[in-house]
């Protein structure tokens, strides 16, 4: 068995809405918690989380060991590692540019598709039990690269960005994008849904998987009828969610 799980590429291809989960915990255990869940991924946010590259391997082992997929979300200076740790996708932020997508596919392929240093002893080769050629082709084959568009700059060149080979999802950052038109909080307008509903249907109709936050489940349902399929929500909502209800619940039951 590999220690890299590499269906996630097929899945984004798969048409099927998949639904995951961002963590900013470094906790394995809430990690395994959501593969027994039933999430189809995790998101290891090492963008705004505490997590340290150790503690990111142990997230990734955990989610190997409940089912469920390991992607990072990293900045670019972090592929290589959390590569080398197993991970089965990465999310990068801010990618504004068509030379900003070709340079983070070179960093996740190895040659000849692009310039990824070769490191067979790590745990994505299994220590050397799984390494050499397998490895690399393997990597090449089934290690998803998703895209963050977060900025005005990046819309404006989305179509450019879409013609960059190896891009297997765009994800759409709700709120650096309102930010970036100039309305914090703005998640909502409708000038900012319009953005992102234009986004969705230009990155569907070539094939890439369009992705957004869901924040609830009406979210994830509407999202997916205008063409999303790569649908996480954040933990801390759900479990923030699910401490509210128990203290009004409580609170209820008092009197």
């Amino acid at each position: 068995m590999s220690a890299v799980d590499t269906r996630l590429r097929g899945l984004l291809k798969s048409g099927r809405p998949l639904a995951g989960t961002f963590i900013g915990f470094p906790s394995p255990a809430l990690v395994e918690m959501c593969g027994y869940a039933g999430f189809d991924f995790v998101i290891i946010d090492n963008e705004h989380g505490p997590a340290s590259i150790e503690t990111t391997e142990h997230l990734i082992r955990a989610a190997r060991c409940a089912g469920t997929i390991p992607i990072v979300r990293c900045n670019e200076g972090e592929l290589q590692r959390v590569l080398d740790a197993g991970a089965s996708g990465v999310q990068v932020p801010t990618v504004n540019t068509a030379d900003d997508a070709r340079r983070i596919v070179e960093r996740c392929k190895y040659p000849p598709l692009g310039k990824r240093s070769a490191a067979f002893t790590t745990r994505a080769g299994g220590y050397t039990f799984h390494g050499g050629p397998d490895q690399a082709a393997r990597a090449n084959e089934g290690v998803a690269i998703i895209a963050m568009l977060e900025t005005i700059e990046a819309v404006g060149n989305l179509d450019a960005i879409l013609e960059v080979e190896g891009i297997d999802a765009i994800f759409i950052g709700l709120s650096d994008l309102a930010l970036s038109m100039g309305m914090p909080g703005g998640n909502t307008k409708s000038e900012v849904q319009d953005v992102v509903r234009d986004c969705i249907e230009k990155i569907g109709a070539k094939g890439i998987a369009p992705g957004i936050l869901a924040s609830s489940q009406r979210d994830f349902y509407r999202y997916h009828q205008l063409g999303a399929r790569y649908l996480p929500m954040a933990l801390t909502s759900l479990i923030g969610g699910a401490l509210r209800e128990a203290v009004a619940m409580r609170r209820g039951a008092g009197g």
